[in-house]
């Protein structure tokens, strides 16, 4: 539940400073926490995506998006939603 406040914020502050990736409306990041606790976190705990290339992250979101059975438009959601909290990591 905590990362899902650091990516509420994080979706915020992109907001406000217009900067980085797509941000998502108030309902998309609320339907795209519920789509990580569900499919992600189900699973395995949080994985920092600054960690990761931008390469490495697109390959580990392709694998897992198929194994956890997301259809296409919940990986586009869910993509775009760590992609705001990796712009936000890496300022």
């Amino acid at each position: 539940m905590q990362i899902g406040i650091l990516c509420f914020i994080a979706v915020l502050a992109l907001a406000e400073s217009g900067a980085g990736a797509a941000v998502l409306s108030a309902k998309d990041t609320r339907d795209a926490q519920k789509l990580y606790n569900l499919k992600c976190a189900k699973c395995h705990k949080f994985y920092d995506p600054a960690g990761y290339t931008q390469p490495e992250w697109d390959e580990w979101m392709r694998k897992m998006s198929k194994k956890s059975k997301l259809k296409p438009a919940q990986h586009n959601l869910l993509s775009s939603y760590l992609e705001t909290m990796r712009s936000e990591q890496s300022k």
